[in-house]
This record gives structure tokens, C-alpha cells and sequence, in this order.
């Protein structure tokens, strides 16, 4: 499991290092197996916006970028194709370190002076499993709400600090942020913050008369607990909240997405949100596998079961491994507005 150090502060203040706290936490029986500094090596990398492209006079793969880094503007040369006008990107400096090694220097391409590089993802070491695919390739485009001329760091949640925990089934009570939480509060002499919860629910209608919820199996699963929300707006989740879902290893998808699968690693509760009209008859019924059934999960694997899992299905067919990961088939996406959860 891994936590960052920001999201545990936010339930406990404490000033020890991730060092000082990794080994108290090891030595209270919570292994730590390493501690990880997620911007490490990334050395004058700021946010830049393209007010220009042209094309290279002597070279035809090849792209002339005026950049503005809210300091200056830069000429930098770069190959990459995706770029475009109005973009904010991350602007290695001249000067500039990358995890790779890498030293940015003032270069000449045939006959044009570049003061600095354009950086993908790959440049500055960023886990391909955490971004979206289309920013996987080419030069890592940022949300155009990015102010210019900040440290990529900070824009990207790289100012962070990851604990690895290597955590044994007796200590299920610390398989959560908040169950850490709790344990560094106890050890550090901090004082747990939990979070406050505030719900007005203002739908006339009961969730137990929208979805028919029924347990096969309660053996294996002796409670499923269910809300349908209404006219929910389906977007991109605060960038607080993606930094730190990437920094626990998970990809930010969308909102009603990423909050299921925060609140999961902050309380320790497995949670899905299903599309609420992909739903067949509205029922939820938690049972085995069927011999032969099949089911295609979130990450496009289609995956033969078998009767020794525990799936959660629909009237029609299984919608996901219970526990493990939701079916594409009911995936959440902008195109209905009632999601269940």
C-alpha cells in the first residue's frame, strides 16, 4: 500500500521526516519498505504557455516554439507533433535537471538557437499507469486552468513524499490513509483529524424503491450498502484530489470515479459507482460465478470466472468482480446523468 505524506497530514500534523516516521512506524509493526520522493531529480522545470509555433525553416520535423514562462519568452526547438498554440506544457530551463540524467543546455538545430526543451512524460519519469493514455506519448499537455511559470512540481503533485508500506493480514486496521493516520497520531503525539461529514439528501424518492439490491452468497458478503444519485455532471476531478489517487498508484478517471475509489483508500471500504441506466432491471444481486461466464473488465480484459469468485451482477449478466474491479459494460461516463454507488 502506498500513502503520500501530504494526504496523511491531512488527518494528523506531525514534523518528523518520512525517514524519522518510516522507522518509527517499522518499529511499531508497520512495515515501511521505502520511502519514495516522487520529484526527485527534477531540477528548474517550470510551466510554460506556446503563444507560437512555426515551422522549421530547415527542417521539415521539426517545430519553432515561442513559450512563455511568466518571466520571459523562449525559443526552444522541439520534434514533438502533438503541440499546439495556447498550451500550457512543462519547460525545462536551461540549466535544468531530469531524473534521467539529462542536463538541458542552450542547443542550435540547424541554425536556430533553443533555449531550453519541451518534456513528456516519459522525460520526467512520470508512472505511464497513473496519467491518462493520451498524455502518455509526445509532450505532456496540462490542464489549461495551469498558472505559468510555477514549478512542475507543484503542478504536478510532485511535491511529495511517498510511504510503501509492506503491511501482514493482522494489521488489516492500517490498509486505509486513515488507519495510518491513526497510528502516527498515536506515535507521533499528533491529534487525529477525521473527516467531517456533512449530507443533506433532498431526493423524494428512496434508494431501496430505484434499485432492487439482493444477496446470494451472504457467506461472503453480509452487507451491500447502496445510494442512486441524480443529475450528477460527470468531469475532470480537482487536481488535489488526482495527485493524491496518482501518488497512491491509481489513475485518475473522472469525478464520480476518482471519489469512489478516494473515499475506498481513505476508509479501507471497497466502493463502485455504477451507470444506474446500464443497470439491467435496475437489480444488484451478489453471487458466484457461473461455470463459463465471462465478463470484461475496466482495463478491456476480457476474463473467464469461475464459481469460486464473488461477482456483482445485474439481472443479465456479472458487472464486476466483487472487490477487485467494476465491468466495462456499466461503466461511469458522461453520456447518462443517474449513477449508483
Amino acid at each position: 500500500m502506498r500513502a503520500s505524506i501530504k494526504w496523511l497530514k491531512d488527518y494528523v500534523a506531525f514534523t518528523d521526516s518520512p525517514e524519522v516516521l518510516a522507522e518509527k512506524l517499522t518499529m511499531a509493526g508497520i512495515p515501511v519498505a521505502c520511502v519514495e520522493y516522487l520529484g526527485k531529480n527534477i531540477e528548474r522545470v517550470i510551466t510554460g504557455k506556446i503563444k507560437e509555433i512555426c515551422k522549421h525553416p530547415a527542417a521539415d520535423r521539426l517545430s519553432v516554439c515561442r513559450v512563455n514562462t511568466g518571466r520571459e519568452e523562449l525559443t526552444i526547438v522541439t520534434g514533438a507533433t502533438n503541440v499546439q498554440e495556447g498550451q500550457i506544457v512543462p519547460v525545462a530551463l536551461v540549466g535544468a535537471k531530469l531524473p534521467n540524467g539529462q542536463e538541458i543546455g542552450h542547443a542550435v538545430f540547424r541554425g536556430i538557437e533553443s533555449h531550453g526543451m519541451l518534456c513528456s512524460a516519459e522525460e520526467l519519469k512520470l508512472d505511464s499507469k497513473t496519467i491518462s493514455p493520451e498524455l502518455r506519448d509526445g509532450i505532456y499537455i496540462l490542464p489549461p486552468d495551469t498558472p505559468i511559470g510555477i514549478d512542475i512540481k507543484e503542478a504536478l503533485g510532485l511535491d511529495d513524499v511517498v510511504l510503501e508500506f509492506e503491511l501482514t493480514a493482522n494489521r488489516a486496521d492500517c490498509f486505509s490513509v486513515l488507519g495510518l493516520a491513526r497510528e502516527i497520531a498515536v506515535l507521533t503525539g499528533g491529534v487525529l483529524r477525521k473527516p467531517m461529514l456533512n449530507l443533506r439528501e433532498t431526493g423524494g424518492e428512496k434508494a431501496t424503491s430505484l434499485i432492487d439490491i439482493a444477496i446470494d452468497e451472504p457467506a461472503l458478503c453480509s452487507r451491500f450498502a447502496a445510494r442512486v444519485l441524480r443529475n450528477v455532471k460527470v468531469g475532470p476531478s480537482p487536481l488535489w484530489l488526482q495527485h493524491r489517487l496518482q501518488a497512491a498508484g491509481m489513475r485518475p478517471i473522472n469525478n464520480v470515479v476518482d471519489v469512489t475509489n478516494f473515499v475506498m483508500l481513505e476508509m479501507g471500504q471497497p466502493m463502485h459507482a455504477y451507470d444506474y441506466d446500464l443497470l439491467a432491471r435496475h437489480q444488484i444481486i451478489v453471487r458466484r460465478a457461473y461455470p463459463g461466464e465471462r465478463l470484461t473488465t475496466l482495463d478491456g480484459v476480457k476474463r473467464e470466472l469461475t464459481p469460486d469468485m464473488l461477482v456483482v451482477a445485474d439481472a443479465v449478466q456479472a458487472v464486476g468482480i466483487a472487490g477487485v474491479m467494476g465491468g466495462l459494460a456499466t461503466e461511469v461516463t458522461g453520456k447518462y446523468q443517474d449513477r449508483f454507488a
